[in-house]
């Protein structure tokens, strides 16, 4: 039997046992996506509705404050806002991919951006750095 047909094997008895209501799986040009009904809540495709948002230095909001936006979750980097930007609370800073859903990362203080960490296509971490605010009045 092939690896392909293996492995495939093996990922629907993890899925089985698991008692996730779905799960996606891509690697290079091969893509599975397997569901049920009645499943529970796979916890990587739980809402986001805040990023990872990490302060430095003094208080976030504070004038000069650094606010770096984190990964929420592992996941796929898509596009942030170029350094310089200036962004005002709810802005859209960054997008990220998660199991084939496109996530919108927002600011959540009025500033610029200072620095992008994460370069699109990399694989991000749970807490990696991807965006660096600089609060303003």
């Amino acid at each position: 039997m092939s690896d392909t047909i293996d492995t495939t094997r093996a990922l629907l008895r993890m899925f089985q046992q698991s008692g996730y209501g779905d799960i996606h799986v891509r690697s290079g040009d091969f893509a599975i996506f397997i569901a049920r009904h009645a499943g529970q809540v796979n916890p990587l495709r739980g809402s986001v509705v805040r990023a990872g948002v990490v302060p430095v230095a003094e208080a976030a909001g504070m004038p000069g404050a650094r606010t770096i936006i984190a990964a929420p979750h592992i996941a796929s980097m898509v596009s942030a806002i170029a350094p310089g930007s200036a962004v005002d609370v709810g802005d859209h800073v960054a997008r990220i991919e998660l199991l084939g859903e496109s996530i919108d990362l927002v600011a959540e203080q009025r500033g610029f951006i200072q620095d992008v960490a994460a370069q699109p296509g990399q694989l991000l971490e749970y807490g990696a750095p991807i965006v660096t605010i600089i609060a303003t009045h």
